[in-house]
């Protein structure tokens, strides 16, 4: 009876050692297959963040090329707005000048008066009040100073009309505005900026 009891004891023993064996080859796997899962989220979990890095880095390099490109045009604007201030006010200035202005504002009338084809194609001659005696004294060489009159929105120049109700109109002014566009894209190729207007 004692070598049965002894015989089921190694038995029982045997069998349990054999479940301990499995039980620990068992949670081996699970450790080594939560150490494999772990490692595959960590690495999951890096690459997700380089990629939210990478993108932040692309987002913020976009946002600064944009803000650089519009300081570039508010520069280029501010440096044309400048420009074209100093100019208007330097005519300004010249209008008040009789030695200086007189030659400018004849010569103003004599290419209108060309390009109407002479003068007897000038019906009428317009100019700022202030410039009517000046016209006056240049439309005489043209034998045209009969057909002077003033109106306040000529300014820095001559209308003239001719007989065919063509008009054309030599200002000053008028020309400070046309070249505008030019220095803009002058200036904006020194700035390296596309010569648009700014979004204000």
């Amino acid at each position: 009876m004692a070598n049965l009891a002894a015989l089921l004891a190694e038995e029982a023993g045997a069998e349990i050692d054999a479940i301990l064996s499995e039980a620990r080859q068992r949670a081996s796997e699970i450790v080594a297959k939560a150490e494999d899962d772990a490692k595959a989220v960590t690495a999951q979990r890096e690459r997700a963040s380089q990629i939210q890095s990478e993108a932040a880095r692309v987002r913020a390099a976009s946002a600064a090329q944009l803000e650089a490109s519009s300081l570039k045009l508010r520069a280029q604007y501010g440096v044309v707005g400048g420009v074209f201030e100093a100019a208007e006010a330097e005519l300004r200035t010249l209008l008040k000048d009789d030695k200086r202005y007189t030659p400018v504002l004849s010569a103003l009338l004599d290419e209108a008066v060309e390009a109407l084809g002479g003068r007897d194609k000038v019906a009428k001659i317009t100019v700022n009040l202030a410039d009517e005696k000046r016209a006056k004294e240049a439309a005489k060489t043209h034998g045209l100073d009969s057909k002077v009159g003033t109106d306040a929105a000529v300014e820095g120049g001559v209308k003239v009309k001719a007989t065919s109700n063509v008009t054309v109109e030599n200002t000053l002014f008028d020309r400070l505005r046309a070249s505008r566009e030019e220095l803009a894209s002058e200036v904006s190729k020194l700035l390296g900026t596309p010569s648009t207007q700014p979004e204000v």
